[in-house]
């Protein structure tokens, strides 16, 4: 792109523009995954809904197609694209809490611990996902699983509006009686209607106190493990989550150094109820089994929700999966107990999640968020640090992902998977009916497909003159 149209947007914005010449260029093109290396034309790092509407407008004007960068956390690259624009949210990480209705504007840029710092200062939380820099447009847009989901149930669920500019440049805003079936779609249809400047959510009561930590078993005792949390889960309090993680044990303060390295299968308990029962709700995964060691104690939300951050740091490379698993009989047992034991890197994690209660008492039709049936999300994380590894971890993941595919439903989570070009994983996790609905919301606010770096929706097809 030609000097005088970046001065012309320069000229436009309080932010940056930045383009492939200019110094801070390359560091603002990298994102979580060290997998993604793409060269956009242009980075327009906005500070405000006022620069996105320019930069979009620029962008139309000059025939870019354009990709939005929120936190940055997709693991698949889709906050960059080659050639085209970059909207950069980054800087706009505001956090408005309104105690008193209990609702939270957050800016687009924001992350999840800029949210829950600023949440928990009135005792309030939002549920989130399991990272605290995680990027919370990406989550929200895409569903959003984390440890509240038995007792709150996904991030999208708990969406109130949401302000977006429209590839025209327009601000609009959606709710449930303001465009409401722009309001439904961005509930778990993704990035592809328009650039999401800032959304509103219904905060809970939770914290600042919780119970939380790390029961660390064998990973040669992972099908008694997986047994127990089935059993345990079917009737766990809602205040209580609990996981298993397939991991390599961190060289991290709340790990034995006796442990650091060990292939282990962890418990990673999480209660974030009324204190005065946290003890009682999780003693009965305390005294299974004989653990390795039991990091459970008080810690505040904001250190909980940050505590899976020690096992995927940025700036590693990445390749995920995931599967939603709709039972865990003997045999799907015994196929997650052997690809958790036989890791490809010690910095890969396998997650172990029950989906149900709150999250599965939606109606399937209330969101775009597809899938509401009680099962178990399978989340496999590869991540590893040398390039010369990444075929041979790339085709672990896949071989992986064909295996689960066998005991699925047919959907994955979005948020969790890379791109593959020998799977539509959108239409594994959207039906057609579903698919249909959500491209004719396509074809409303973006007919030309501008936004087409995400899991993608094409737009329906118009009559002329329609």
């Amino acid at each position: 792109m030609k000097n005088d149209a970046l001065d012309r947007l320069r000229g436009k914005l309080l932010g940056e523009v930045l383009g492939p010449q200019d110094a801070g260029y390359d560091a603002a093109r990298r994102v979580y995954n060290a997998m993604i290396d793409k060269r956009p034309a242009v980075i327009a790092r906005c500070l405000g809904t006022a620069d996105v509407v320019q930069a979009v407008r620029f962008a139309r004007e000059e025939g870019l197609l354009i990709a939005v960068r929120g936190g940055g956390h997709s693991v698949a690259g889709h906050a960059m694209c080659d050639d085209g624009m970059v909207i950069d949210l980054s800087l706009m990480r505001g956090v408005h809490v309104d105690p008193a209705n209990r609702t939270v504007r957050v800016q687009g840029g924001a992350l999840l611990g800029d949210v829950d710092r600023e949440t928990q200062l009135h005792g309030l939380a939002i549920p989130t996902g399991q990272m605290s820099e995680t990027g919370i447009a990406g989550l929200t847009l895409n569903g959003g699983v984390g440890m509240m989901l038995h007792k709150h149930g996904l991030t999208c669920d708990n969406l109130l509006s949401a302000d977006m500019v429209t590839v025209d440049g327009e601000l609009v805003t959606a709710s449930a009686d303001r465009r409401p079936e722009l309001f439904w779609a961005l509930r778990g249809g993704g990035g592809n209607f328009g650039v999401v400047t800032s959304f509103e959510f219904r905060a809970h009561p939770v914290g600042p106190m919780m119970l939380a930590g790390f029961l660390a078993h064998p990973v040669e005792e992972a099908p008694q493990v997986l047994e127990f949390l089935r059993d345990f889960s079917a009737t766990s309090p809602a205040h209580l989550s609990a996981d298993a993680l397939f991991i390599h044990a961190p060289e991290a303060d709340f790990v034995p150094k006796e442990f650091w390295g060990m292939p282990l299968v962890t418990l990673f308990v999480r209660y974030f109820g009324p204190m005065e029962q946290a003890w009682e709700a999780v003693q009965p995964l305390r005294e299974f089994g004989t653990p390795l060691y039991d990091s459970v104690g008080p810690m505040p939300l904001v250190a909980v929700q940050s505590m899976l951050d020690t096992f995927t740091p940025a700036g590693n490379l990445h390749y995920w999966t995931s599967e939603f698993v709709p039972s865990l009989g003997p045999e799907q047992i015994a196929a997650v107990a052997a690809i958790g034991s036989d890791l490809p890197s010690s910095l890969t994690t396998i997650n172990v999640h029950p989906f149900d209660t709150a999250a599965t008492e939606v109606p399937p039709d209330a969101t775009a968020f597809a899938h509401r049936e009680d099962s178990w999300l399978i989340h496999v994380i590869c991540q590893w640090k040398d390039e010369a590894d990444s075929e041979r971890c790339r085709d672990w993941v896949k071989q992986t992902g064909k295996i689960l595919k066998r005991f699925g439903s047919g959907n994955t989570y979005l948020n969790t998977t890379s791109e593959d070009d020998e799977t539509d994983r959108v239409r594994a996790f959207w039906n057609e009916h579903r698919l249909a609905r959500l491209a004719e919301v396509k074809a409303e606010y973006d007919p030309e497909n501008v936004l087409r770096f995400n899991h993608n929706i094409s737009p329906a097809a118009r009559e002329p003159g329609s």
